[in-house]
């Protein structure tokens, strides 16, 4: 059966233009773009439509090699943002990506446009922190952020 809040937050991102296609009855997918590039936001409600997640994924993907450097960019990113959680997949159809999760608890009565801060929330950060990774997978120890 079809979410309710995920059918009142598909209403709001359909009010601002922004495309979201149904992945499952709790589960849709939207495409955001950012000072860098792009990335496609997973946005899932649980059966009781009180907790929503969210992942972003495809806007950075790091070498096999590179993992071990990454980790600790990736700790600090951790320790900076409360809200965002970066994690880099080893494993699976996503592997070498970093995903960016967020988990939050919502109300019916306003989940639409907390889904849609939550996902701008999500975007700011990974364009706060994309740069970040950037200087390790250039290896600049020049740049300055």
């Amino acid at each position: 059966m079809e979410s309710k809040a995920l059918k009142l937050v598909s209403e709001v991102l359909t009010a601002k233009e922004i495309r979201a296609d149904w992945v499952t009855d709790n589960v849709l997918r939207t495409d955001w773009e950012f000072a860098y590039g792009r990335m496609i936001i997973f946005l899932q409600i649980d059966d009781e439509d009180t907790h929503v997640h969210l992942e972003g994924l495809n806007f950075i993907k790091i070498p096999e090699d590179w993992y071990g450097t990454i980790y600790e960019t990736i700790n600090e990113c951790n320790d900076a943002y409360n809200h965002v959680k970066f994690v880099l997949n080893t494993s699976g159809p996503d592997v070498g990506q970093i995903s960016a999760r967020e988990d939050d608890i919502i109300q019916l009565d306003s989940c639409g446009p907390e889904c849609f801060e939550l996902m701008l929330r999500m975007v700011r950060i990974v364009e706060d922190a994309y740069p970040k990774f950037m200087k390790v997978l250039w290896g600049q120890d020049n740049i300055t952020l």
